[in-house]
């Protein structure tokens, strides 16, 4: 059976954070690769919040779109693998955002960022369960990038409980060179918020993958 493998030459420890978390929150998680040119990947996590994840690593994966247990990943990526699985790409719910075409809208300061992360992180204590916070709360507009266009865009807070979750926004304790903000930026019925540590996606159509 073909196993898919994924060498990865730089950025192993922050990918192994964000593969490690997606599947303290979702053990069935998927993983996704995305090959941009010859030297980068962007490795996708499904989560259960109708959100996925990204972050980019230098590597060489064994094809475009390849998807793999995350489970299957965190143990090659523990182990110093390129092995990492077998091929399950019907697992994944549907298309990978685009690889290009975001604009960047709007940024949202340190202030608002450490609310919008305390506020995630007290979701995350009250409701600890494996189905995290109802609907209604993750749905709820924490903040509006771009407020004074024509075409505004809301962030739920089921973007930021995202971030938080996988550890994609820095604490107090993380080095001063690590920004203290996140940027907004659409592409048609997608929006992504840039992290520090990452990306997270979702799509403003009925369904995730729509």
């Amino acid at each position: 059976m073909r196993t898919e493998s994924l060498r990865v030459y730089r950025g192993g420890a922050g990918l192994t954070s964000l593969v490690g978390r997606a599947t303290g929150l979702d053990a069935a998680a998927s993983a996704r690769f995305s090959v941009l040119g010859d030297k980068f990947v962007d490795v996708f996590v499904t989560t259960p919040f109708e959100c996925v994840a990204s972050r980019r690593v230098e590597a060489v994966a064994s094809r475009d779109g390849a998807v793999v247990a995350a489970s299957d990943l965190l143990e090659a990526l523990n182990s110093n693998s390129a092995e990492v699985g077998t091929p399950r790409d019907p697992n994944w719910p549907g298309a990978l955002p685009p690889k290009s075409g975001f604009v960047e809208r709007d940024t949202i300061p340190v202030g608002g960022v450490r609310q919008l992360a305390d506020e995630g992180r007290a979701l995350a204590r009250q409701f600890s369960g494996p189905l995290g916070p109802p609907s209604s709360l993750l749905n709820q507009t924490v903040v509006t990038a771009d407020a004074d266009s024509a075409d505004p865009v809301e962030i739920p807070m089921r973007m930021i409980f995202t971030c938080t979750a996988l550890g994609l926004i820095p604490g107090f304790a993380a080095p001063v060179e690590v920004p203290r903000h996140l940027r907004v930026a659409t592409a048609g019925r997608w929006v992504r918020v840039d992290a520090p540590f990452g990306s997270v996606y979702r799509s403003t159509s009925l369904g995730l993958f729509a």
